[in-house]
């Protein structure tokens, strides 16, 4: 039988398809008549990474902050508990930005696993093979100039962005680069089930069968037998 309470979380970098995977989750999971909800990343109120505590990204105790947060969290809640960003995009990527240790990044990622054990989590990491590519060949063209713009100019003012010279496009590619790497190594600390899954969010065929059996999901419901 499934824990009563679950955590997925789904994490990668901008346009890997974070959100329509932890969206598609949320749907099987009603599919099958089986207690869930999803909270969308950019929520103002998000319950784990609202946007007050966003914007104290660069205080001493940020990842305290978060941690707290997170705790608080988890003993409100029941049921399949989908978050998109939350275990990294909006914690790990803050710290990275305003250049924290690895060695301070690592310790607070630890801590968020063991945090989080009670809740039988399971990660899906969306991993971008080429960055430059996904960002020149796809994103940018997609989204377009304005939101471009935006990134580029949070990207210049960061901290990490200062200090070695990342400007426009090419500091734009070389920042979700070297995050997307920090990723990677941080997930090789992560005790609980973790896919690391080549995305290509280009091709929208719908929900991976490879994610979803990792999340231990059976084959799709269609909508009339639920009826």
């Amino acid at each position: 039988m499934a824990p009563k309470r679950q955590l997925w979380s789904v994490e990668g970098i901008p346009g890997s398809g974070k959100s329509i995977t932890a969206e598609r989750l949320n749907d099987d999971c009603a599919s099958r008549r089986q207690a869930a909800r999803w909270w969308l990343e950019e929520l103002r109120d998000h319950p784990v990474v609202p946007a007050a505590l966003r914007g104290a990204a660069a205080e001493p105790d940020f990842p305290n902050r978060c941690l707290e947060v997170f705790r608080a969290f988890l003993t409100r809640e029941d049921g399949v508990l989908i978050l998109d960003g939350a275990a990294m995009q909006s914690t790990i990527r803050f710290m990275f930005a305003n250049r924290r240790e690895v060695e301070e990044i690592a310790d607070y990622f630890d801590r968020w696993s063991v945090l989080v054990e009670p809740m039988a989590p399971r990660l899906v990491f969306l991993d971008i093979d080429d960055p430059e590519r996904h960002y020149l060949d796809f994103l940018i063209p997609l989204r377009g100039a304005e939101w471009t713009d935006k990134l580029v100019r949070y990207v210049e003012g960061t901290p990490v962005a200062r200090a070695n010279a990342w400007q426009g496009i090419d500091g734009l590619i070389r920042f979700w680069s070297a995050y997307q790497d920090l990723c990677r190594e941080m997930l090789s600390r992560f005790p609980a089930p973790v896919l690391v899954f080549p995305a290509d969010p280009s091709r929208d065929n719908g929900l991976d069968p490879a994610i979803h059996e990792f999340f231990g999901l059976g084959p799709l419901v269609s909508p009339e037998s639920v009826d």
